[in-house]
């Protein structure tokens, strides 16, 4: 198994500043994965789509182009390699399958045919992350303030290929593909390790639901390369059910959370550096040290976005206009500041790390205020030395003793006493006139 990184993904993740929702795909080999999210993209390429047993995908992928959903809401796709290939182990099945589940607001596992029982025996990886997950994070995250397993799980879409049995009940009535699910979940006599594993299906994916979509083409040999195919030559029947999927999916996709925090693409960076280092680390990866990671990393960006946003207004409203009076200084560096609380308080934080952040903030803006005091006490310096000797050279050209009488001399110097005051401003306003 090789090792996870993100340093290539890390840079286009961290500038999404508003709501990241992320769709998430897993499932055995060459069950037609990266097809359906191509249809999520409206296209029929982008993620690989391969006709041998050969895995086209490795690991997890990323597409590089979001999905805007609102000015300030993206969706990602991330595909991943198929479950159950020869080139890979179990463990490392186990590791794409969990960093897949714990990254995505909304996860797609897409299977063949009906929900039997070797469907279930599929998912035990299920069982295996959620014994881990509990085991590393119970005693530390979910006693008090961190978040609890089901509510980091994502909403769950099982997709069944190639489906083809009647939707009907045991008494031939019909039912919608939710039911059918539901009935697969429910336990049934003599299955304990299978009734445990649907048991964790419905604990940890509370919000769950199916979508069955027929045979896309007729002849086997057509199948091996649907990209290759206009996506119009496809079934009527197969495109309806998969452009009903695609609505679907897009109507009740939310934006990632990890607890009460919405996580944003610096967030979610910090979130799967954390996972990463985990897997890495040849563990599965624990929610609690995510969500921390992630809640500091988004946290430390929005310190950061509303200081620039005081650096900025300081820039363009105060030091372009120096030098001020105290007064109006003091204005403008208290509507910078409204201005930067205002931009922090937009984000959605946690509590206990905005009162850190309005602390930082507090901090580095007081740093500010006080080199912004300092540098208007030197502008205005300059110009009042500068202002004094023009009007000095203009008005009293010839010095003092070229004066006739101390009358005469007093009227000069009280005009240049005027002109000075309305030429000048700021703190050394005083101090130099009394060096005259």
């Amino acid at each position: 198994a090789g090792r996870c990184h993100i340093q290539e993904a890390a840079a286009y993740l961290g500038q999404f500043e508003g709501k990241l929702s992320v769709i998430g795909i897993a499932g055995l080999s060459r069950t037609g994965k990266s097809f359906l999210l191509n249809r999520l993209l409206g296209s029929q390429h982008g993620f690989t789509v391969g006709s041998s047993v050969n895995p086209c995908t490795k690991g997890l992928w990323i597409w590089g182009e979001a999905v805007q959903l609102a000015p300030d809401h993206h969706c990602i796709l991330i595909d991943t390699e198929g479950l159950g290939s020869t080139y890979r182990t179990a463990s490392c099945d186990m590791q794409v399958f969990s960093l897949c589940i714990l990254l995505s607001s909304y996860f797609i596992y897409n299977s063949m045919g009906a929900i039997d029982e070797h469907a279930i025996d599929q998912l035990h990886l299920v069982m295996k992350l959620a014994a881990h997950v509990h085991s590393r994070s119970e005693a530390s995250c979910f006693s008090g303030e961190g978040p609890k397993l089901a509510s980091n799980f994502p909403s769950l879409l099982w997709v069944l290929r190639d489906f083809h049995l009647q939707l009907r009940d045991g008494r031939g009535k019909a039912i919608t593909e939710r039911d059918y699910l539901e009935e697969a979940l429910a336990p049934r006599p003599g299955q304990r390790e299978r009734n445990a594993v649907r048991a964790t299906i419905r604990d940890l994916f509370v919000e769950r639901d199916c979508a069955t979509l027929v045979r896309p083409m007729a002849h086997e040999a057509n199948l091996k390369r649907l990209d290759c195919h206009p996506y119009t030559s496809l079934r009527p029947e197969f495109r309806a059910q998969v452009d009903s999927l695609v609505a679907k999916v897009y109507a009740e996709v939310k934006p990632k959370q990890l607890g009460s925090m919405t996580v944003s693409g610096p967030g979610f960076v910090g979130m799967v550096t954390e996972y990463c280092k985990a897997i890495n680390s040849s563990v599965l990866p624990a929610i609690h040290s995510a969500w921390t990671s992630a809640v500091l990393k988004q946290s430390r960006h929005c310190a950061q976005h509303a200081q620039h946003a005081y650096e900025e207004y300081i820039s363009r409203q105060v030091h372009a206009r120096l030098p001020m009076g105290p007064l109006q200084l003091q204005e403008g560096l208290d509507a910078a500041e409204r201005e930067a609380i205002q931009i922090l308080s937009e984000f959605d934080l946690e509590s206990t790390y905005e009162q850190q952040c309005r602390a930082e903030l507090k901090s580095s803006m007081a740093h500010l205020r006080a080199k912004v005091e300092a540098d208007n006490l030197e502008a205005s310096r300059r110009c009042c030395l500068d202002v004094a000797e023009k009007l000095y050279d203009e008005l009293i050209s010839g010095g003092v003793n070229s004066y006739l009488s101390l009358e005469q001399l007093m009227r000069d110097w009280d005009k240049l006493r005027e002109l000075y005051m309305e030429r000048t401003a700021g703190p050394a306003q005083a101090e130099v006139m009394s060096t005259w």
